[in-house]
């Protein structure tokens, strides 16, 4: 029952955080932005966009494959875009990254190694996403526009360091795990799985590769942001967007709202605003990264219906 309170409420805040923004940036302001656009940087965001999802799949089939799952990349890319489509569904990412670890290892076995590949996978991403935002901030010129990120950069970064010392240190773990209750079933589960992870250390090769590329998409996703920005003309540094956009795209995964739609919208807005961009102009750069995950998520609900839960299903 709570949790289904905390799914309607999140789905009330999604709606209410839209109705906020187009209450103060009127639809037809938004049309007119659009409709003035230069198509073409649009076009080469998009595909930038598609690149990026691209290499995200190509990183989980490495990591996949580091495991000794013997999984094609045909069927990587589906069990990827259907978790992308269940997002649309459910207030936060984890959700897609449930499925595809439970429809891999439904099809494969190897249940903890494959949920280690995606636990690694989003850890990897949230190393690069830290780091890109870390270095780009070093090239702020005004201390005014660093002050105004400097405080999420810091969380960022310490999160960061917390989950590396959990993961790669067995000592810093064992410590963590005093408080379960000794030979519980939960504490003996998870000592099991942090072995799973523990495997990336040790074939630190495999984390290395995970982690250049989640570097690539990181660097990529700003960049798209970036070029998305000159189709409304404007000539704001490419470092701007390499500093913002990763701590937006971190906020979106706390579940406060269904998949983070809204919560990228708005901060994108309130951050650009602080550089003088119009807000009508913030918000369609946003909503072109937006309609991207859309139909990416909508691609990936095509797959699932016409070929991957049937292949599900015949494992079941």
């Amino acid at each position: 029952m709570r949790k289904k309170i905390f799914f309607f409420l999140r789905i009330i805040i999604t709606i209410a955080i839209f109705f906020v923004l187009f209450k103060f940036i009127p639809y037809q302001r938004l049309i007119c932005v659009y409709k003035n656009s230069q198509k073409t940087y649009l076009s080469f965001a998009f595909i930038i966009f598609w690149f990026s999802l691209f290499l995200g799949i190509v990183r989980w089939k490495i990591l996949l494959t580091s495991v000794g799952a013997a999984v094609s990349f045909r069927e990587t890319f589906y069990s990827y875009l259907s978790g992308l489509f269940l997002n649309l569904f459910f207030p936060s990412f984890v959700a897609g990254d449930l499925f595809r670890g439970f429809g891999i290892s439904q099809r494969h076995g190897k249940a903890n190694k494959i949920a280690s590949t995606v636990l690694m996978d989003r850890f990897s991403g949230g190393i690069a996403l830290t780091a890109v935002a870390l270095v780009s901030f070093l090239f702020l010129d005004d201390w005014a526009q660093k002050r105004q990120v400097l405080l999420p950069i810091f969380i960022l970064v310490i999160i960061v360091i917390f989950l590396s010392f959990t993961i790669f240190s067995r000592s810093f773990f064992n410590f963590l795990l005093k408080i379960f209750k000794k030979g519980s079933l939960l504490r003996s589960k998870l000592s099991l799985f942090h072995d799973q992870l523990y495997f990336f250390k040790k074939n630190s090769l495999v984390f290395y590769k995970s982690l250049l590329l989640s570097l690539l998409i990181q660097i990529l996703i700003p960049i798209g942001f970036f070029i998305a920005s000159l189709a409304f003309a404007l000539t704001l540094s490419p470092i701007i967007f390499l500093v913002l956009i990763p701590i937006i795209m971190a906020a979106a995964f706390i579940p406060i709202t269904i998949a983070g739609a809204g919560t990228r919208e708005a901060l994108l807005v309130y951050f650009l605003s602080g550089y003088g961009v119009a807000e009508s102009i913030g918000l369609g750069i946003s909503l072109v990264n937006l309609f991207f995950l859309i139909s990416a998520s909508l691609l990936g609900g095509i797959f699932y219906v016409t070929v991957y839960h049937r292949w599900l299903q015949s494992s079941s």
